[in-house]
């Protein structure tokens, strides 16, 4: 009898305590939505300082090489390359030369040519690769494997918006190879096809990877060699060249698995019936090898057409058929051994920001080389709000917990007072006391975790629907971000924290005899 009492008595006072049409149960709600899109906003927050914070990006400083002459930028180079308690004691590691050119590229269309910023990498093979090929930053898979990226290639990485609305290409089709407009005057004689006018012809060069985001904020990135072969007295990219309009060479995506046989049917008169395709062996072809899957492949003209002019008919009649399908013509290009040992910018990595400014005054004191003081300041800034945002954080969890407690408390402290003999009652008709804190315990606590579900539902949704009306940060951050340890700390301390206290209050209430509660002394 005295179970089936204290079941009636929770759902009566569970009525009263949520007070008329639940307004304590919104009232309560109200607060801890405040309390957890606080949370969210301060995760999305951190999250957005920490992602910036841990964008390898970040870490490496570019210094600009302001000697007249190489001599003090290799001096300072060799040095913290070599010197092992430098890095330990400012706390970095890799180091590269870079240079930058600007790059005249060719449209989707051929018809228009943009310049776009591109900087040469001495190192393939570095850690900021490694940043700059990492899964979350391709674009769609679009990338060679970061070991065979060779010293000697001729590809390029560039930013998924720069090809898209620069250069034109479809984001679902990512192309293989792009254009460079290069000045060839009289490469149309011998066949080729030429640009917006008759003496830049578009030169095809491999796209090693599609990447959202480069350091510095360049538009593409190349090799050293690239770079070096880009300022060559040669010009090997000049497509007025004999040896390549008489070489047929192609580049033939995997999905097309019949190219020979399409071949024989569009060009069988036109084509060595022996040989009408040779695969180049891997070592011949690194260095102008895409990321899209594939093969580069000669095909060999009939003996009787083999003129520079027949050759240029076959690759017309090739290149109707099969441009759509993303086959393309490539040249292996007359490069030589040139080399540009003059140095524009060091790259220096920091596994630490702590020791920024130290290195700066330490490169600037030892071999006068100036690193620009607001990177350093950025860098350090980064830091400090980090650890500011990180306080406040925990700050604003505080007291919105604290304000909930208070909130449990005045509303329990002024509903028993209104009930104290009724508690009376309970007690003297034999009701312990433990039994009454239970059953107050569980009321709040069910009031508690529905107003928590609630909450969390309305802060998730209101989550959810930021990003359709386009409020983002820096286009990808979110401005919530409700789900983390912050949140599951806050829940639980929440409903550690009411048990607690309506156990601390009913306490300290029950204390009193039966005939104290009844006639209120």
């Amino acid at each position: 009898m005295l179970k089936e009492y204290l079941k009636l008595l929770a759902r009566r006072e569970a009525k009263v305590v949520l007070g008329g049409k639940m307004s304590n149960l919104w009232l309560l709600t109200l607060v801890l939505v405040a309390t957890f899109v606080s949370i969210a906003f301060s995760n999305g927050s951190m999250k957005y300082l920490r992602d910036k914070m841990d964008d390898p990006f970040t870490n490496w400083v570019s210094i600009e090489n302001s000697y007249e002459d190489n001599s003090g930028i290799v001096s300072f180079r060799d040095d913290i390359i070599n010197d092992q308690s430098l890095k330990e004691q400012y706390k970095f590691e890799g180091v590269q030369s870079e240079s930058n050119i600007a790059l005249s590229m060719y449209c989707k269309d051929l018809k228009r040519a943009v310049v776009l910023d591109v900087r040469s990498y001495s190192d393939l093979n570095s850690a900021l690769m490694s940043a700059i090929l990492s899964e979350d930053n391709v674009v769609s898979n679009a990338a060679v494997q970061s070991e065979n990226i060779v010293y000697n290639t001729l590809g390029f990485i560039i930013t998924k918006d720069v090809l898209v609305n620069d250069l034109k290409y479809s984001e679902d089709e990512l192309p293989a190879y792009i254009y460079y407009s290069k000045y060839s005057e009289g490469a149309d004689t011998l066949g080729f096809e030429m640009g917006h006018n008759d003496k830049y012809a578009p030169v095809p060069l491999p796209v090693l990877a599609v990447v959202e985001k480069l350091p510095m904020n360049v538009d593409m990135i190349c090799s050293h060699y690239f770079y070096e072969q880009f300022n060559n007295p040669t010009y090997p990219f000049n497509l007025n060249k004999k040896e390549y309009a008489e070489s047929l060479s192609y580049f033939v995506p995997g999905e097309i698995v019949d190219f020979s046989e399409q071949l024989k049917e569009i060009a069988a008169d036109r084509i060595d019936s022996y040989m009408p395709v040779q695969q180049y062996s891997d070592n011949q072809v690194d260095y102008i090898t895409s990321w899209k899957e594939g093969s580069i492949v000669q095909v060999y003209p009939n003996r009787d057409r083999k003129t520079i002019a027949d050759k240029a008919e076959l690759n017309k009649i090739i290149n109707n058929h099969f441009a759509e399908q993303g086959v393309v013509r490539v040249h292996r290009y007359a490069v030589s051994n040139y080399r540009i040992d003059r140095l524009r910018y060091l790259s220096v990595y920091f596994t630490s920001l702590d020791s920024i400014r130290a290195f700066e005054k330490f490169a600037r004191q030892n071999y006068n080389v100036d690193v620009e003081m607001s990177q350093v300041s950025s860098k350090e800034n980064f830091n400090a709000v980090s650890i500011m945002a990180n306080i406040l954080s925990w700050a604003m969890i505080v007291f919105s917990i604290v304000c909930i407690i208070m909130f449990i408390v005045n509303m329990l402290q002024s509903y028993f007072q209104k009930v104290k003999r009724n508690l009376g009652t309970f007690k003297a008709f034999g009701i312990g006391s433990m039994e009454l804190i239970s059953v107050y315990v569980l009321i709040m606590l069910a009031i508690i975790i529905t107003a928590i579900v609630i909450s969390l539902s309305f802060t998730w949704l209101l989550q959810a629907l930021l990003p359709l009306f386009g409020v983002l940060k820096d286009g990808e951050f979110n401005y919530l971000a409700l789900w983390n340890m912050k949140t599951i700390c806050s829940i639980v301390i929440v409903i550690v924290a009411t048990v607690v206290t309506v156990y601390a209050v009913m306490s300290r209430l029950l204390k009193q005899t039966p005939g104290d509660l009844i006639y209120d002394r």
